[in-house]
């Protein structure tokens, strides 16, 4: 292979483009995968700290049986470089209307009596069978009937039902928020069913010993392992065109050459910053700067000197911590609701060796917007509320806190994803799944520039977070491959 040339360099080495480069490399192309962090992972990338293991944030992958990320271990022969685990149910927590937080009942089998669900929730007996027709015919609407709803909004879609009031907070809070980071009047349904639908019937709630980063990590060594070239610490400042057609990248540690370049850094930057303006028809530009992200994450590390809870992750939430776009534009304009959903994963309750013995990691995510400038009285007005709630659940956890760290869309921002519009850069998954841009209306994962495409959250998959990167990863990896092969032959 002579220096600097290869088949297909993947910048970016998170779940989309770790997954694509080791399949391509496994296919018997050239690859070089680059990143500006020192390992693979992205948004997902595993930490290490004071013999404390960890993503940077909350991550939980969906769905549990028949994951990609087992699919993309398969095709690669490395199935036993990780241990994924799925302990089991979330830890629930409902506000009752006694003002008490209470946990969703479970049963030995992990199965769901839905008459249970309705007590924890409280529904009257004469609404039970509108919420039980509402669950049923959302698990059970066909792929045809889902393909009608891509200009629908999943509030439009909920709204055909007249479901108890804790229904709607369970089902948006416990499942849509957290997953999709939208509000579920600007989630397209057609994006919502389908993933809810993979989350219902086959498992949400799957980590991997070590840090779920452990999975691209093994993706990026698995591009070497196949003839391909992986540097870590090397940031991309540039795309190289000539002609409408790619021709390699520019990186702090020098200049790489190829006929296809996938990005993994997010449409948005890819186009405006490091290819440039000027490579695109104004009206595709146009298109790009219109994209909206997903919302911004911000939540606290608490490392424990005691064990808090077993659960491996859960979610507090009430009958008002639904988001909407009105009561996430009030939140952001200073006037904060009194209700607040919380997200919370504990590593050490599904992998042993993530905390030293004894000691527990907790860490929590709310809802914030997507701006890495955020001012740091914004960022503790939403951090705040979030850490309020917590502490109503775990009235003893501040008494054994050894130290804490707080994240926010700016840690986002430079771990991944480089701000090239006002109020973006920090979002927590990538372009939004809502109206306009999902189903079959999700952006292209081939960019109008010969040898261009995208990988990641952003185009080419489904689903939510690191099973929608690694889907595009699949995907993009088949379309590059074919590109390949055709300009091979045909040319």
């Amino acid at each position: 292979m002579a220096k600097g040339a290869y088949d297909v360099i993947v910048v970016g080495a998170g779940f989309g483009g770790s997954s694509c480069a080791a399949l391509l490399a496994k296919r018997g192309l050239k690859v070089l995968l680059l990143d500006k962090n020192a390992k693979a992972g992205g948004k997902a990338m595993a930490i290490s700290k004071k013999g404390f293991t960890y993503t940077a944030w909350v991550v939980i992958v969906a769905p549990v049986m028949g994951n990609v990320l087992e699919v993309v271990l398969k095709e690669l022969g490395m199935e036993d470089r990780v241990k994924l685990v799925s302990p089991g149910s979330p830890d629930s927590l409902h506000k009752s209307h006694s003002g008490k937080y209470v946990r969703m009942p479970q049963r030995p089998d992990g199965q769901m009596d839905p008459n249970a669900l309705f007590d924890w929730l409280e529904v009257k007996q004469e609404d039970r069978e509108e919420a039980l027709r509402f669950f049923t015919e959302l698990t059970t609407m066909s792929p045809q009937d889902i393909d009608t709803l891509h200009d629908t909004s999943f509030r439009e879609l909920i709204d055909r039902y007249n479901i108890p009031k804790s229904v709607y907070g369970f089902f948006i809070s416990l499942m849509c928020d957290g997953m999709f980071m939208v509000p579920v009047d600007a989630l397209a349904a057609s994006e919502a069913v389908r993933t809810v639908q993979d989350m219902i019937l086959r498992g949400g709630g799957l980590f991997c010993e070590g840090g779920i980063g452990r999975v691209a990590e093994t993706y990026a060594e698995a591009v070497e392992a196949n003839g391909g070239k992986v540097i870590m610490r090397a940031r991309v400042e540039k795309i190289t065109v000539d002609q409408g057609k790619v021709t390699g990248v520019v990186t702090d540690k020098g200049t790489f050459h190829a006929p296809i370049v996938v990005s993994n850094a997010g449409i948005q930057p890819t186009v405006l910053k490091l290819v440039g303006e000027e490579h695109f028809d104004k009206g595709y530009v146009n298109y790009v700067k219109e994209m909206v992200p997903s919302l911004g994450a911000i939540g606290t590390r608490y490392f424990l000197s005691k064990k808090m809870t077993d659960a491996p992750f859960g979610v507090i939430f009430s009958d008002d911590t639904a988001w909407s776009l009105e009561r996430f534009f009030k939140a952001n304009s200073g006037d904060m609701p009194k209700e607040w959903v919380v997200y919370y994963e504990v590593p050490s309750n599904y992998d042993p060796n993530a905390a030293p013995p004894g000691k527990q990691m907790l860490m929590t995510l709310f809802w914030c917007p997507a701006d890495p400038q955020m001012t740091q009285k914004n960022k503790k007005a939403w951090s705040d509320r979030g850490e309020e709630i917590l502490f109503k659940v775990f009235p003893d956890m501040p008494k054994y806190i050894e130290f804490k760290e707080t994240y926010s869309p700016r840690d986002v921002c430079n771990l991944t994803r480089d701000q090239v519009l006002p109020g973006q850069g920090g979002e927590c998954i990538g372009l939004g799944q809502m109206i306009g841009q999902a189903g079959a209306n999700k952006p292209s994962a081939k960019a109008p520039i010969q040898g261009l495409f995208y990988v990641g959250t952003d185009a080419g998959g489904y689903g939510v977070g690191v099973h929608q990167a690694t889907d595009s990863g699949m995907n993009v990896a088949d379309m590059v491959l074919r590109y390949h092969l055709t300009h091979q032959t045909m040319q």
